[in-house]
């Protein structure tokens, strides 16, 4: 491989690892990936845990391959990522990468600060005006003449479109071969809420369920709109109403894995050595915790994500793994500074524990609507666990748990509690060493057009 190779990293946004095909899920929902992961130089993680349970805090964690704690964006505060620590558009720039970023979510944008570094960084608009300003007038035009094809048809509930195509199209727009070699980023919104495939996937996986693709795709919108008030109220969704909401997001992130395939077509074809990396800044909860979508649980259905890499001989596929050890095996390949990046090299070692974490919660949308919800069950203090594959200690100080994994029901602290104990105090030591803070970042105005984006991701105080 030669010394700087292109370097292309593709997040789908609340993908969990055991809907996709690499974990051998009874629905082929990921043929692209696991096509991807069965090349000579591929390899899908079975163990990989985000940083956090929310693209506020994971998504910065994957640009900097640091900790929440650290780097403290959307984890407490502050807002912005700190201007002490470098992102890896940085440090990669700095070694001569031209760097491009495309998303569709805003928190991996200028709000957070995590454009700093791109030689040119797109976010795509979320008006109809500005979806025109950031992707043209001959994206937008593709994109009307295919939008029954990639997209809901001409609905006026903006919430059901899909962005996904426009997404492709500008990214492939960027992947021109050129002498520097090439960092990408690219940040695909889907199969976050609200679960509404394309009109031409919405029977993907309605065969066996009670509803039709229609029915399926009416309740999947109703419990977009209404989740603050369901999830409130005990998650009390009839077996028929679950399972066709699972339908609906299963088809989203199928619809999602072929444009992936598209545009890694696209990547062989023009770009020559080139690490591709195709993950989820965490997953989604159908139940687990009593609680749907990815708010206030560090559940694993929440942590344990897609991880598919190409381009890279040799890695094991066994023992956990994290984003930021992705990251740090990237940029030591590039021979770029990875002093601050707290993953490991996984060419050469292998970590002991994966960590995630938690920030502050607020209850009070669940209680407004539900006085009697029980607040005992989600922890609101900042929080942070700890795995190893067997074993997952949650360090909650109302209430520390241990499990016996894949079981994340019984607490075993009483019964293993020199388990327990040694966990604690890892994890304690980790907090007061690489865990802490470094730097700052500021407070940012958020404007109503964004502000009212975000609210529709479920990322605002009042939502969920």
């Amino acid at each position: 491989m030669s010394e700087h190779p292109n370097i292309i990293w593709l997040t789908l946004d609340s993908v969990r690892y055991d809907h996709t095909s690499m974990s051998g899920y009874e629905r082929n929902t990921t043929p692209n990936l696991q096509a991807l992961a069965n090349r000579d130089d591929g390899v899908s993680f079975s163990s990989c845990f985000s940083h956090a349970r929310s693209s506020p805090a994971s998504v910065p964690s994957i640009l900097s391959g640091t900790y929440p704690s650290r780097h403290r964006t959307y984890f407490g505060n502050s807002t912005q990522f700190p201007g002490e620590l470098p992102l890896v558009s940085e440090l990669l720039s700095d070694v001569g990468y031209r760097t491009i970023g495309v998303s569709n979510n805003g928190y991996a944008s200028a709000l957070t600060g995590l454009d700093r570094g791109f030689d040119s960084f797109t976010l795509l608009g979320s008006t109809p005006r500005e979806i025109l300003q950031s992707v043209g007038v001959t994206n937008l035009l593709k994109y009307l003449v295919n939008i029954r094809r990639h997209s809901v048809g001409f609905s006026t509930d903006f919430h059901a479109h899909s962005g996904a195509y426009l997404l492709n199209e500008l990214t492939k727009e960027e992947l021109q071969a050129s002498e520097q070699p090439l960092f990408c980023y690219v940040h695909y919104n889907e199969p976050h809420r609200a679960y509404h495939p394309p009109l031409p996937y919405l029977d993907t996986f309605t065969d066996d369920i009670e509803m039709g693709p229609e029915e399926a795709a009416s309740v999947a919108m109703d419990v977009h709109h209404n989740l603050v008030d369901i999830v409130a109220n005990g998650c009390d969704l009839s077996e028929a109403e679950m399972e066709a909401l699972i339908a609906m997001y299963d088809a989203e992130i199928a619809y999602t894995d072929e444009l992936v395939g598209n545009l890694l077509d696209l990547i062989d074809d023009r770009l020559d050595e080139t690490i591709v990396v195709v993950t989820a800044d965490h997953g989604e909860l159908f139940g687990e915790d009593d609680m749907l979508a990815h708010k206030y649980s560090l559940h694993n259905a929440v942590l344990n994500v897609p991880m598919v890499v190409a381009g890279i001989s040799d890695l094991s596929e066994s023992g956990v793994v994290q984003h930021s050890d992705i990251v740090r095996t990237a940029l030591e390949i590039a021979s770029a500074d990875t002093e601050t990046i707290q993953g490991v090299d996984l060419r050469t070692d292998s970590r002991e524990y994966a960590i995630s974490q938690s920030g502050e919660g607020d209850l009070d949308p669940l209680l407004d609507r539900n006085p009697d919800f029980d607040r005992a069950k989600f922890y609101t203090g900042e929080y942070s666990a700890a795995q190893d594959g067997e074993y997952k200690y949650v360090q909650r100080s109302d209430d520390p748990r241990l499990y016996r994994l894949p079981d994340e029901d019984e607490n075993l602290t009483e019964e293993c509690d020199e388990r327990a104990s040694e966990m604690d105090a890892w994890l304690s030591e980790w907090l007061e060493t690489e865990g802490k803070p470094v730097g700052t970042g500021s407070e940012v105005e958020v404007d109503d057009t964004m502000r009212e984006r975000l609210a529709d991701l479920g990322y605002l105080d009042h939502e969920m």
